[in-house]
């Protein structure tokens, strides 16, 4: 496994991956780019029991998706840097913010979403499933990952 650890912008909170990511996608969506300030967010799903905050504690701000789905932002308190959230009530699973990663380039994006509201100069690799909105998890991510997230209670 390769390990991964990653910070907010003050570098108050500090955190490692206990487990290699079940599934990173890209977001093309018009709120995950003014939650993150960027043409893009990069999510990495794994579970939270797998996500140790080493240092500091997070400030947890709920929020909306744009698919209408509530979730639960978790913050530095003292920066503001988004760290990960929490979506539909599920505490289970944390989709971190890829780019606070000391290494953003050690994941790779399986699915890029919401491209309809992606910006002209970024280009999607072909061999990248890329979809207008949403898609359905059962159907793109690999089997193993999509098992471990319906055991985290997201299915």
């Amino acid at each position: 496994m390769v390990e991964r650890t990653g910070h907010c912008s003050c570098k108050s909170i500090k955190y490692q991956l206990k487990a290699e990511p079940m599934f990173t996608h890209v977001c093309h969506c018009s709120i995950c780019k003014r939650h993150t300030g960027s043409a893009f967010v990069t999510h990495v799903f794994i579970e939270t029991e797998h996500l140790e905050i080493l240092r500091g504690e997070v400030e947890a701000v709920p929020c909306a998706t744009t698919s209408g789905r509530a979730h639960t932002l978790h913050r530095c308190p003292d920066c503001h840097s988004p760290l990960y959230s929490h979506y539909g009530g599920n505490a289970r699973i944390a989709v971190l913010k890829g780019g606070t990663l000391d290494d953003p380039g050690s994941v790779v994006p399986g699915a890029h979403i919401w491209v309809e509201g992606k910006v002209p100069w970024i280009t999607i690799p072909d061999d990248v499933p890329a979809f207008d909105q949403d898609y359905d998890a059962a159907e793109v991510w690999p089997e193993s990952s999509f098992a471990r997230r319906k055991r985290a209670g997201w299915g």
